[in-house]
């Protein structure tokens, strides 16, 4: 009986997928990085159906260079994972470690690189994602500080 119990109660306490997707609002519009020789878009749909769907995409020199398919939904174990699709590569899928009001946190330690993906709401106009892990045994990190696109855009 109490093993029954001290399981109910740390489901209780376990917040469910659809609860920590809904508290990734903040995230959902779009957002980009401006650069000397081009851009990177990165856009995200609100939570809705217990799922985030988002897509990015790099221009250098007028050239698109890189793009990418984006998803926050239930993996396979039901946990919130990210899940992503880019060009050219394999779907990589990252388990959520780590969601507060202004950050998230997805890892996966066995993946190449990255590791780690994270996104900081710094205000209503600013974030920053950031991908970081190990390359060859040597700490590794890239961040892109998005701005909200203007409206229109």
């Amino acid at each position: 009986m109490l093993a029954l119990l001290l399981a109910a109660s740390m489901a209780a306490a376990t917040p469910s997928a659809e609860t920590d997707v809904a508290r990734l609002g903040w995230m959902s519009g779009c957002w980009m990085q401006v650069r000397s020789n081009g851009r990177v878009d990165e856009q995200w749909l609100a939570p809705g159906g217990g799922m985030m769907l988002g897509m990015s995409r790099t221009l250098k020199d007028g050239k698109l260079r890189e793009y990418e398919f984006l998803r926050i939904a239930p993996g396979s174990d039901g946990r919130l994972a990210f899940i992503a699709k880019p060009s050219g590569q394999a779907e990589a899928s990252f388990p959520l470690k780590e969601v507060t009001d202004d950050l998230v946190v997805f890892e996966d330690p066995t993946h190449d690189f990255p590791q780690r993906i994270l996104y900081k709401r710094v205000d209503a106009t600013t974030l920053i994602a950031r991908i970081e892990g190990n390359i060859g045994g040597l700490a590794r990190a890239v961040d892109y500080p998005y701005t909200r696109c203007p409206a229109g855009n």
